[in-house]
């Protein structure tokens, strides 16, 4: 199915609004209200969203994560694509990785799927989006834990998820964040991912930062990964060059793709 991008930015009002009425996403749009309903029918139409009195919603919670999973993609993408494509370069031979449910976990996934690496690799990882971006590929061996799974991002997490994770060792782990500064290491929100987080850094052997630039400077609500238990940070040309020497003189490797 292709959206055109009038009707994409409808799908990403739906989803952020729960239901517009015509006017509403008229305004939002700046377009006739006649175009959004021509919009509204094909839409219906496709299965994607259902008409209301005077309006729409998204047709079922299904879509709705598909599309919300597709909007956070689209933030940053080329970044993340970049970052995915640098962070490759630091897989080995029977490496055993772990990778988080992070929009920029799953850019690298899809770049390892690119790949084509010629030798085999172990992937644990704790989103479902994650794990699905490398079906297909025999020398990549895919393990997904279990537990309680978090409808906005597909992440895999509470006890049970934790009590999987104590049966693995992990040679590297690539985790996405909130934010990244100097002071407070890695953060996020909520408490589950910050919990989750916090018991794989325990198991890694190395920690390996993918943040884009935007990530620089922001503050999460706790942080899961302490500076000096920070290995390598891999970003983007647009991180800020005053926050990379920081990190930098701490002994952090930080790789700019």
């Amino acid at each position: 199915m292709v959206l055109g991008e009038r009707q994409q930015k409808i799908i990403d009002a739906l989803i952020e609004k729960e239901s517009a009425s015509v006017e509403e996403l008229s305004s939002i749009l700046n377009v006739s209200t006649v175009t959004i309903r021509s919009d509204l029918t094909k839409l219906s139409k496709l299965g994607q969203v259902v008409r209301t009195h005077g309006g729409a919603r998204i047709a079922a919670e299904r879509v709705r994560q598909e599309f919300s999973f597709a909007t956070r993609q689209r933030i940053n993408a080329a970044a993340k694509k970049a970052i995915g494509e640098l962070a490759v370069n630091l897989i080995e031979p029977n490496d055993s990785i772990l990778l988080d449910a992070s929009s920029t976990a799953v850019a690298f996934a899809q770049a390892l799927h690119r790949a084509n690496l010629p030798f085999d690799i172990n992937v644990f990882s704790t989103g479902i989006w994650t794990a699905l971006e490398l079906l297909g590929k025999p020398n990549i061996h895919v393990a997904l834990a279990g537990g309680s799974v978090r409808s906005t991002t597909g992440s895999l997490t509470g006890s049970l998820a934790m009590e999987i994770l104590n049966k693995f060792n992990f040679n590297k782990v690539f985790l996405g964040a909130w934010g990244i500064d100097i002071i407070n290491g890695l953060t996020d929100a909520p408490m589950l991912e910050v919990e989750l987080k916090q018991h794989i850094v325990g198991r890694a052997q190395q920690v390996i930062a993918i943040v884009d630039g935007s990530k620089f400077g922001k503050l999460g609500l706790a942080s899961f990964a302490r500076v000096e238990q920070i290995n390598k940070i891999v970003t983007d040309k647009s991180a800020p060059s005053e926050e990379i020497k920081k990190f930098r003189n701490k002994g952090i490797e930080v790789l700019i793709a």
